[in-house]
Order: structure tokens, then C-alpha cells, then sequence
């Protein structure tokens, strides 16, 4: 593996958030985005209520992992995708998790 490559078990976390994303941000409820830095190798992704778009005072939920190889990145880095994947299935009911 080149020392610039993340690890393939964090590109598929990745994928999974990202299709995650699609699947929410079209049914109506929340918008889900999905940014991806290469010169930081950071992944960052928000949530946030469509009925909350016209209300300045809503907070959207935010995650913010660097991956590795970045020096940065967290021993649980892989954990932590996990867990953001894991929430954004929980805001499709019925999603059976894969």
C-alpha cells in the first residue's frame, strides 16, 4: 500500500456514508453532505433537517474524521466512520443495516 493510500476498509465506510447520503438527502426529511479533503485526508459530513432550512437557530449535526495515513487521524478512525454511517441509517426507518 502506497503511504498516501487509505486503507481499503475505510474507503468502503466511506462509499457506504456516501450512499447513505444519497438515499437520505432524497427522501425528503434531511440533507446529508458529504466532503472529502485531499490535502487534509479528512472526511466531513452534516446533517441537517430540510424543515429546518428557513430557521437560523437550527443546528445541524457535523462529523469530522481524518483518515489515514494523515498523522492526524484517530486509532479508532475506522470506528468512528462506523459510527456515522450507523447514524445516518438511523434516520431511514426501515433501512436494514449491511
Amino acid at each position: 500500500m502506497s503511504q498516501y493510500q487509505i486503507p481499503q476498509a475505510h474507503r468502503d465506510v466511506i462509499a457506504h456514508i456516501q450512499a447513505l447520503a444519497l438515499t437520505t438527502s432524497t427522501q425528503g426529511s434531511y440533507w446529508i453532505g458529504v466532503d472529502f479533503s485531499g490535502v487534509l485526508l479528512q472526511l466531513n459530513v452534516s446533517v441537517s433537517r430540510c424543515a429546518d432550512l428557513h430557521n437560523p437557530a437550527a443546528v445541524s449535526k457535523t462529523y469530522s474524521v481524518y483518515l489515514p495515513p494523515c498523522q492526524r487521524a484517530a486509532p479508532d478512525s475506522l470506528e468512528q466512520l462506523q459510527a456515522i454511517a450507523r447514524d445516518l441509517e438511523a434516520l431511514l426507518p426501515g433501512l436494514v443495516a449491511a
